[in-house]
């Protein structure tokens, strides 16, 4: 039994050290190059903070071949953003959002992405397709069609970012392979551990990865939202946040298409009705930034306090629904 925890806090605590590691590399050699700071949190830093669910879905397709872990951890993970993490930021630090229409539009761009992504899972799931691959291209373009876009939209406005790291270049370049470690075998340790609790808790396997494994591997976006939030970089955050919500539901979508072994079905009613939750909280959070919510003095393109406080508390129902339907 003491074997499972030290699994999990060794893997946890790993996976938090190496994203870290990832995460001020990433920055630092940004300003080096000199990149803008919002591209960054969309690109660079959302990809560095995904890293652990990559890593972790991987680990969970090819160690344990639990596909309920690893459509559970990306599912997970990114109604944890959402509800949790900017949550949390909204409560230490209001998020305005920027006055550039584009980058108004981003959380327009998530959630037409993410109803995409959700169209080809139900395809996939309710017809039985044994060859997943060519969806899996199709995501892929569809990743690399929104980065350009984002690159379209920040390039016009390229500054260099604030921040308090400055490492030289090569230095750099070694913390974030020591930081890839880290995290490879956090992920490898943490999804062990969570199989062995699923199996000797007799809970789902779906459960695990859309609970415990979404909330660890998406401990790097808290971090960096946290420290962001203290030093009033909402901005970066937020950008941060969409950003790996996009490469979970897309990128680390496609990876899963790509590994998935052929004798894994991928029907699930516990994975699917999490699926629409998903959708539903990203539908809740573009309808807030976007319009508001009058009827209790929430203002659009805003999220304060008083959001926080909604989102936290629908987050704390969420995964009580999970656990008490188990």
């Amino acid at each position: 039994m003491y074997i499972i925890f030290i699994f999990i806090i060794f893997g946890a605590l790993a996976l938090g050290i190496g994203a870290e590691m990832i995460v001020r590399s990433s920055i630092n050699l940004a300003n080096i190059y000199k990149v803008s700071g919002y591209f960054i949190g969309f690109t660079i830093v959302a990809l560095g903070t995904s890293l652990p669910e990559l890593a972790s879905t991987i680990q969970a397709l090819r160690v344990v071949e639990s596909l309920g872990i690893a459509f559970g951890n990306i599912i997970g993970s990114n109604i944890a953003n959402i509800l949790l993490i900017l949550g949390v930021i909204s409560i230490i630090c209001p998020i305005i959002f920027p006055e550039r229409s584009e980058q108004k539009n981003q959380t327009l761009v998530v959630l037409f992405i993410t109803l995409i992504s959700a169209f080809i899972f139900y395809y996939i799931s309710s017809n039985n397709i044994v060859n997943s691959v060519p969806f899996g291209i199709l995501l892929i373009l569809l990743l690399i069609g929104f980065l350009l876009w984002q690159y379209k939209v920040e390039s016009q406005e390229l500054t260099e970012i604030n921040s308090s790291y400055n490492y030289s270049q090569i230095l750099s370049y070694v913390i974030l392979f020591f930081g890839l470690i880290f995290l490879y075998f956090g992920s490898k340790y943490f999804i062990i551990g969570s199989k062995m609790m699923a199996e000797h808790f007799k809970i789902s396997e779906a459960i695990i990865g859309l609970t415990l494994v979404a909330f660890g591997t998406s401990l790097p976006e808290l971090a960096t939202g946290v420290a962001a939030a203290i030093r009033k970089q909402t901005n970066l955050a937020l950008g941060t946040i969409l950003g790996s919500n996009i490469y979970n539901i897309v990128g680390i979508f496609a990876i899963i298409l790509f590994l998935k072994p052929a004798n894994l079905n991928l029907t699930s009613e516990t994975l699917i009705l999490n699926f629409v939750i998903m959708i539903l909280v990203t539908f809740i959070f573009v309808y807030k930034v976007r319009f508001g919510l009058k009827i209790i003095n929430l203002e659009p393109f805003r999220l304060g306090r008083n959001s926080g406080i909604i989102f936290l508390t629908l987050y704390a129902i969420y995964i009580f629904y999970n656990f008490v339907n188990i």
